[in-house]
């Protein structure tokens, strides 16, 4: 291949900036390879990524996915954008209720179901600095675990506030994750899919989020076991109906050829 042409390929191939460890993050990892789009991924420290953020979309969180001069800053325009280009295996539906009823969805475990499963898992996570550091490092080498281990004193408080993490105490994270989980089962009494009768940007979102609390060894990020005193929660969320609907479908549905 010659050299200009080599170098116009690489400028149109997407590149996502990401955190390996975030569900967030996962729900833009799995639509690329669910559409099966060659890509590039930068991983960045938790943290150094805000600092990326802001010089690349003028945000503070990932993933930011770049297609071309086109910046996308959020994990549903991500998706939008990538089933306006790739319009091959669509995650929105054509069919306007269908669509409708999809993006509400999305928008409901984006906005209610992520932040409680970061809050429960951050409960619990941040009081153990070494199993901190091994969570935020995923994506890194050793180097990375041992410098965040020794910022973890520091981190720990930032990201309570951040992300308004209660104290162990308050229940309402995990309230919250098992009434979500228990619409999940309503919605899908009796069928696969929570939209029409295939796989969409709903279904994709909910697993994503629900991953790390159902099925967490299939997750492609090889991310380290949650603290144990989760164990008990996790057990009750895998046991309910929504949450092993989740796992299958995350189990089925997340591509074995994944990318790095």
């Amino acid at each position: 291949m010659q050299p200009e042409m080599e170098a116009n390929r690489n400028k149109s191939r997407p590149v996502l900036w990401h955190l390996a460890m975030s569900h967030y993050n996962e729900k833009a990892r799995w639509a690329l390879d669910w559409k099966r789009i060659p890509h590039t991924r930068r991983a960045t420290v938790p943290g150094v990524h805000v600092a990326v953020a802001k010089r690349l979309a003028d945000t503070e969180t990932f993933p930011i996915l770049q297609i071309g001069d086109e910046i996308f800053s959020d994990s549903s325009d991500i998706i939008a954008a990538l089933d306006q280009r790739w319009p091959r295996r669509p995650l929105i539906p054509d069919d306007p209720i269908e669509r409708a009823r999809a993006l509400e969805l999305q928008e409901q475990f984006d906005e209610i179901l992520a932040p409680a499963v970061r809050r429960l898992v951050y409960q619990q996570l941040l009081e153990d600095a070494d199993l901190t550091a091994k969570f935020l490092a995923v994506g890194g080498g050793s180097g990375r675990e041992r410098a965040l281990r020794v910022l973890q004193p520091a981190f720990a408080p930032m990201m309570r506030t951040t992300f308004d993490v209660p104290p162990r105490s308050d229940e309402s994270p995990a309230e919250t994750v098992l009434s979500q989980v228990e619409q999940i089962r309503v919605i899908t009494d009796q069928r696969e899919f929570l939209v029409g009768e295939s796989f969409t940007v709903a279904d994709l979102t909910a697993a994503s989020f629900l991953a790390p609390l159902v099925c967490l060894d299939a997750i492609p990020a090889r991310l380290p076991s949650l603290p144990t005193s989760l164990r008990p929660f996790t057990d009750r969320v895998a046991a309910m109906p929504g949450g092993q609907w989740a796992a299958r479908t995350y189990r089925a549905n997340r591509l074995v050829h994944q990318q790095s």
